[in-house]
């Protein structure tokens, strides 16, 4: 009769190491995807409306920019040494290139930039600098021009590659949840 219940009790030990191996393994799954190639992130502000609405989640990519560059209009995240924070804005400005403002408007090299894809028409752009993107650096703008704290208003406007922590591939819109 003990020999059974010895039997049994190491059957549920050994099911235990094996259910507490799996959690082990799913979590250390769930660290290296997370902290090597995914990068979640939760959008604080208004700045990004109405693209990214406040308590939206993102989920980027950090090996996004190992082979190619950033392209205009993508969204990244990136580390702000001035706001002492990771931001989320559009890549607007392109390394070599000036960006001015006309009429509200966004320019690229003097042709107006064709912002139709995310933006409406009414949106306006109020800045009176021109702006030269240095080499490897980029021109950030929120989407909601009215209350971005963008590149036009920091000290140093533009953000390099080495900043960029990831750009962001898809939004879980949490501010649709009725407790938001």
């Amino acid at each position: 009769m003990s020999t059974q219940n010895e039997t049994e009790e190491r059957k549920n030990k050994k099911k235990a190491v094996l259910e507490w191996g799996a959690y082990f393994v799913l979590l250390a799954v769930l660290f290296i995807v997370f902290h090597f190639f995914l990068m979640i992130g939760r959008i604080p502000s208004e700045s990004m409306e109405p693209t990214l609405m406040v308590h939206d989640w993102t989920i980027g990519d950090r090996r996004a920019f190992r082979e190619a560059s950033p392209q205009r209009g993508d969204i990244i995240v990136f580390y702000s040494d001035e706001e002492d924070e990771s931001m989320v804005k559009r890549v607007v400005g392109l390394p070599g290139e000036t960006v001015t403002f006309v009429g509200g408007h966004v320019y690229i090299d003097g042709e107006p930039l064709d912002e139709s894809a995310y933006l409406d028409d009414s949106v306006v752009t109020e800045c009176d600098e021109k702006f030269v993107v240095p080499e490897e650096s980029y021109f950030m703008l929120g989407d909601n021009r009215e209350v971005s704290l963008d590149s036009r208003y920091w000290e140093d406007p533009y953000v390099t590659l080495d900043d960029i922590q990831s750009k962001v591939l898809c939004v879980i819109p949490f501010h649709k949840l009725p407790w938001f």
